[in-house]
């Protein structure tokens, strides 16, 4: 259901809990609100802080209707930019760029990371997305800027994008700083000679593997770090950054600690470009608190085809100016990875076993589809050849075991055309293979 709100009237209102939040929060700066309350941290108009009875029922009124703009799925999904500031070269260019979708239901939330050098078209010209932002702010200013973003992104990915916030990246080094670091496991050494300093220059960096606690200026070098590790890498560090973040707002129980929340909040407020009200914070606030880390999920979109998400080629230089861009390789793979990334990440969440043979006797047709099913993020156990000496024509599955995997079939025979096939002997629920795909000659691509 989608659900259409007006935006706060700027006259003075008589509600105690608008007034209240307007004379300690600008409403137009509330990126705080949104990482540490869509991630779940903390909400910043909680009930914790107003014991109240009647404000207390004004707030669970107006997250109850959840006064936030959504897509037909009931999603929230928002743009979120990193940008170096004003104090560095090309401060506006944007260093990260993740979308976020918020299921307020489950509730749950998907992160969708992006590269820098993903080229699509946009209201300021085809260009790469990490130039987007800064050639339309250039142009337009801040919040024309932001909007040309969100259209650019939702055109490319074929989300609906609701809500954008352009990040400086200081943030988070003062930020972490005042929830006195963060906790994050390192998956491997990264040493890198020529992470910029302040004066220009380069600094050598290192970090290494294994669980750390990091401070403000740590913490901002392992998520900005790509001299020595992909862009890929990076992106997943910085989400790991962020949800880190949220762990540590929640142990902190940061909602009791108003000195600590404004502080908070004199960090973001001059550095948070978003077009968040008042009410949708409030509404985002009350579902980040909800939020669990077993109901989120992540991936970056890569040009890596043996891993998750790689979708991406490179192509020739001399087609783009000279210039290094990722193009999608199929744009029906590329969607629908998106699609169930953030809209239906629940069929991921199956963790359906699967084996793919190849009945067809055409050679490579099971290694093939087992790449494939692999980007897409399923986790498939095998792949070889069906065993019957006719040719299967006609793709099928059988679903082998009782575990719940609804979605996964739905995606096989809606997006892959393939049959269902009844099994002839007893499903048992102790089985490891959960469903058996067979290749035929003719499959849909």
């Amino acid at each position: 259901m989608d659900f259409k709100v007006k935006r706060i009237s700027k006259t003075k209102s008589k509600n105690p809990l608008v007034r209240f939040w307007t004379a300690h929060f600008h409403p137009k700066k509330t990126l705080a609100i949104f990482l540490f309350l869509v991630f779940g941290g903390a909400a910043w108009a909680g009930t914790a802080w107003i014991n109240n009875g009647g404000l207390k029922k004004t707030v669970v009124r107006v997250v109850n209707n959840l006064p936030v703009d959504m897509d037909k799925n009931g999603h929230v999904n928002v743009l979120l930019l990193g940008v170096a500031g004003k104090n560095e070269e090309g401060g506006n260019l944007s260093d990260s760029i993740m979308l976020v979708s918020v299921d307020p239901n489950e509730p749950s939330v998907s992160l969708l990371s992006l590269p820098r050098d993903l080229y699509m078209a946009s209201g300021v010209g085809e260009r790469k997305v990490n130039e987007i932002y800064a050639a339309a702010r250039h142009k337009h200013g801040d919040k024309k800027g932001l909007d040309i973003a969100k259209k650019a992104i939702e055109d490319f990915t074929g989300i609906e994008v609701h809500y954008g916030a352009v990040i400086n990246f200081a943030i988070f080094e003062e930020a972490i700083d005042a929830l006195d670091g963060i906790k994050v496991f390192v998956p491997q050494d990264i040493v890198d000679p020529n992470y910029p300093d302040d004066n220009y220059g380069y600094q050598t960096f290192v970090i290494r593997k294994g669980n750390q606690v990091l401070n403000g200026a740590t913490a901002l070098k392992y998520a900005r770090s790509r001299k020595t590790t992909s862009d890929y890498s990076r992106a997943q560090r910085q989400q790991d950054v962020l949800m880190a973040m949220k762990a540590r707002a929640q142990e902190l129980n940061l909602l009791t600690d108003l000195d600590k929340l404004g502080s908070l909040y004199s960090i973001y407020k001059d550095n948070i470009n978003t077009d968040v009200s008042l009410t949708e914070a409030i509404a985002m606030a009350k579902i980040g608190t909800a939020l669990e880390y077993k109901h989120v999920v992540s991936a970056v979109l890569n040009d890596d085809p043996l891993q998750k998400g790689g979708f991406l080629y490179a192509p020739a230089r001399e087609f783009y100016g000279g210039q290094y861009v990722l193009l999608p390789e199929s744009w029906k793979d590329t969607r629908e990875f998106i699609r169930l990334t953030l809209q239906v990440p629940e069929i991921l969440k199956e963790n359906a076993q699967i084996s793919v043979l190849n009945g067809s006797k055409i050679e490579g047709l099971a290694g093939d589809m087992g790449t494939r099913l692999r980007r897409f993020g399923f986790h498939v156990i095998e792949t070889g050849n069906f065993n019957d000496s006719r040719p299967v024509f006609q793709s099928f599955y059988t679903v082998m075991s009782l575990n719940p995997v609804s979605g996964t079939t739905q995606f096989l025979e809606k997006f892959l055309g393939f049959e269902s096939q009844e099994l002839d002997s007893v499903i048992s629920d102790e089985d490891l293979l959960d469903i058996q795909m067979v290749i035929g000659t003719t499959q849909e691509q």
